[in-house]
């Protein structure tokens, strides 16, 4: 999403209002994949005398992700307040500020920084989840013995080597 504050460099002091949508791409949270449905951006901006614009709002997302626990999926709601000021003529590949360069500003950066700052440390689908013990629960079988995947065992090479050498011995 992009707002355009060509007016409001031109009338400083003057508030604006904005409403609108950012899409988020899926990101990596410590090794887990969370998606995140389209962010609803709404708020004001204002462009101080310098040409710096202060943009205050709040933001809604909601993220998808697998529970800690059980692996079953989770949605979790995402709710942030935010102020930030861009900098006109700032370093966009300064990850310490907001910057902008023309007469436009992307609010993309703004909103996946609010949105990850406001994800839970862990998702869990319920308080008091079980874990993979839960599966049961809902009708999967978990259970596999070590027969059932003799090829995915991680020490099964180790495991047929060893084999082989007891067999030599045994001559």
């Amino acid at each position: 999403m992009k707002l355009d504050v060509t007016q409001a460099i031109r009338n400083a002091g003057t508030v604006y209002p904005f409403r609108g949508e950012q899409a988020m791409a899926p990101q990596d949270i410590a090794g887990d994949t969370v998606t995140l449905d389209d962010a609803q951006l709404e708020g004001t901006f204002v462009a101080m005398e310098n040409g710096d614009v202060v943009v205050d709002g709040k933001l809604t997302t909601v993220a998808h992700a697998r529970c800690a626990y059980c692996l079953a999926p989770v949605s979790v709601s995402v709710t942030a307040d935010y102020r930030e000021t861009f900098i006109y003529g700032g370093d966009p590949e300064d990850d310490e500020i907001f910057s902008y360069n023309s007469g436009k500003i992307d609010l993309e950066r703004l909103a996946l920084t609010y949105t990850v700052l406001n994800l839970p440390m862990r998702f869990i689908c319920k308080d008091g989840c079980a874990g993979i013990g839960d599966w049961e629960s809902r009708g999967v079988s978990v259970r596999l013995s070590q027969e059932e995947l003799p090829g995915q065992h991680p020490f099964a090479a180790l495991k047929q080597l060893l084999a082989e050498q007891a067999g030599e011995s045994d001559d």
